[in-house]
């Protein structure tokens, strides 16, 4: 859905009205839809981009159209001005989204994939197993990643000098498991991993001078999230969290996240996993780094218990878009410790995947 929002829809309408002198409107309209194409999956900086836009016709000061051969000035001068946290976390409030603008939360990819050590007698404490599942090496390995805005809470935000945006977000995301090239058991579903979320997302200001505040972030997520498998006993896995995540945008380029939790606990006789935080620890922590024409990105993700019996977990992860207007990307992911996936929480592989994704 690509809409002009708020200042911006104010702004073009007088300016396609009489306000742009020194352009024409077929010019506008060229400029606005390269906005509408080049950013077709990111709100935050087609937003930007009309801005941009409006700034420049009511300027006066453009005799000449705005636009290159291939808009890359524009392109650029937008790419510039939204970071990573800004655009996927939407730390302007003045974005405006309504609950039908899904958006993707974490990745969404589907992947061709090979792991070193499958888990075919999963097991945990409290739920002993002897069954079996002889499994293949190979799996093909998607997830479905989606979050929308709820509310957004800004306009509610006491006068203060260090938050200027809250947005409450609803997230889903479901990671799948398919054992498609063992034909002779009739390719089964190994596992689902299904974690609905509530977030309260804050964008914080920096009051004092940037290198004075570095190790304040620029974003907090206070979030209650669920996973589990959805199995009968004894494949039954799950478990419940509430975290606090800080986002620091370093640069242009770099992006870290850092993200503590607590297990809100079972009781005995209902918990599937009593030892899941001795494997797959307190938090996790996300280093990002995106090039300059915002066309690569790499991050890796670090686990840790914690512990002298130490349990940890990396994944290593490269998205590039080889087509400037298009949102699926080539992707690799290289993925090695305990926890690939829910079922497999207590049991080291190593998962190698190449394919496709969407989103960010």
């Amino acid at each position: 859905m690509m809409r002009i929002y708020g200042r911006s829809l104010i702004m073009v309408a007088f300016m396609l009205a009489g306000g742009a002198q020194a352009a024409t409107g077929n010019e506008m309209q060229a400029a606005l839809h390269t906005c509408q194409t080049e950013f077709i999956d990111d709100a935050s900086r087609r937003l930007v981009c009309f801005d941009q836009v409006a700034e420049q016709y009511a300027s006066n000061k453009v005799a000449a159209p705005v636009l290159s051969t291939k808009q890359e000035n524009l392109v650029k001068t937008v790419d510039a001005k939204t970071t990573y946290l800004a655009r996927k976390w939407h730390l302007n409030p003045q974005d405006e989204l309504h609950f039908t603008d899904l958006e993707t939360h974490q990745l969404n990819y589907v992947v061709g994939s090979y792991s070193t050590n499958p888990n075919d007698v999963p097991v945990s404490p409290s739920r002993p197993n002897t069954q079996n599942r002889d499994l293949s090496n190979n799996d093909l390995h998607f997830q479905i990643s989606l979050k929308t805005q709820l509310m957004n809470l800004s306009d509610w935000l006491p006068e203060n000098q260090y938050v200027h945006s809250a947005r409450l977000w609803g997230a889903y995301t479901q990671q799948s498991f398919w054992q498609v090239y063992d034909g002779g058991q009739s390719r089964p579903m190994r596992d689902h991993n299904y974690s609905p979320e509530l977030i309260l997302s804050l964008g914080l200001n920096k009051p004092g001078e940037p290198k004075q505040w570095a190790a304040m972030p620029d974003m907090l997520n206070l979030g209650v999230v669920h996973e589990s498998n959805g199995r009968s006993e004894p494949l039954s896995r799950s478990w419940s969290r509430i975290y606090l995540q800080g986002g620091w945008q370093l640069n242009e380029r770099y992006s870290l996240l850092f993200r503590p939790w607590w297990r809100i606990p079972e009781g005995k006789s209902e918990d599937d996993n009593p030892n899941i935080s001795k494997y797959m620890g307190y938090g996790d922590m996300t280093f990002r780094w995106d090039n300059e024409a915002q066309n690569t990105a790499a991050s890796v993700t670090l686990r840790n218990n914690l512990r002298s019996d130490n349990k940890g977990y990396v994944k290593f992860d490269v998205q590039y878009k080889p087509l400037k207007s298009e949102s699926v990307k080539f992707y690799a992911m290289l993925a090695s410790g305990y926890g690939v996936s829910l079922l497999d929480y207590n049991q080291a592989q190593t998962m190698f995947g190449i394919g496709f994704a969407i989103g960010e």
